[in-house]
């Protein structure tokens, strides 16, 4: 056996990660949310509307139904705006989950899930039914203060975090079904009624989610204070190498003794 099978590889000295305050983010992300929720709110009357008033197609004229044409140039606004927005807040708020994932590494903890998964597991079917939720639970979670004294100290979520999570499901449901109801031309007071609730429960899933972001947000903010006050996290544990079961401590001191012959 060589010396060069002994020696151990070179390995920079732990830095932690520095935080970066996701505040703007934050902030971007909420106003974004409250878009979207003023959007879903004036969208209600527009399905009420459009119960009571015929609806305009193709072949009529826009003296013959003026109504209808209103109602189908509001449907179509607002259906713009919709997505607009939805996309924005996706955006938004993907970048700042992204952004408070990270700072749990400056507070010297680590998520169950990688910043990279947190946001991608939102695009993967099946598990963006529990896996975005047990990274946020998570984030909040390593993003508390390290003194069991300060108020916000508390070893479970609040409860409008499931309650964020369980109507943003139940509206994405409900809208995939108002959508498959009008591609198929569904009686319009059911695809009406089905609208309406979409967006109540988008308003709900909307308003808890400002909850989630602002108590992370908050979180993060009065634990990095306390970074300033009592000064860097500890290193995290050892890793192990994949030659051996013991820890490495530091680089070597000296030489490894050649084995005996």
């Amino acid at each position: 056996m060589t010396y060069a099978q002994f020696q151990q590889p070179p390995y920079a000295p732990y830095q932690p990660r520095p935080f970066v305050s996701a505040r703007r983010r934050a902030q971007v992300t909420v106003v974004l949310l409250i878009v979207d929720a003023v959007i879903s709110f004036l969208t209600i009357p527009s399905h009420i509307f459009d119960m009571y008033v015929p609806q305009f197609d193709a072949n009529s004229e826009v003296s013959d139904n003026p109504a209808g044409f209103v109602a189908l140039l509001i449907t179509i606004v607002l259906g713009l705006a919709t997505f607009a927005a939805y996309v924005a807040t996706a955006v938004a708020f993907l970048m700042w989950l992204y952004r408070s994932s990270n700072n749990v590494a400056a507070f010297g903890e680590r998520t169950q899930h990688s910043s990279g998964w947190a946001v991608g597991s939102f695009f993967v079917p099946i598990m963006n039914l529990f896996v975005p939720y047990q990274a946020t639970k998570d984030i909040w979670k390593k993003s508390g203060p390290t003194d069991p004294g300060s108020f916000s100290f508390a070893v479970s979520p609040p409860g409008f975090f499931p309650a964020w999570w369980g109507f943003w499901i139940a509206s994405n449901v409900v809208t995939n079904i108002y959508i498959r109801m009008t591609v198929a031309d569904a009686p319009l007071d059911a695809s009406s009624i089905v609208g309406i609730f979409s967006e109540i429960l988008s308003i709900a899933a909307a308003g808890f989610a400002i909850k989630v972001v602002r108590e992370i947000d908050r979180r993060q903010e009065e634990r990095s204070r306390n970074l300033l006050h009592y000064g860097q996290p500890p290193p995290p544990p050892p890793v192990f190498h994949a030659q051996g079961n013991a820890p490495y401590t530091g680089p070597a001191t000296s030489e490894p003794s050649a084995p005996a012959i």
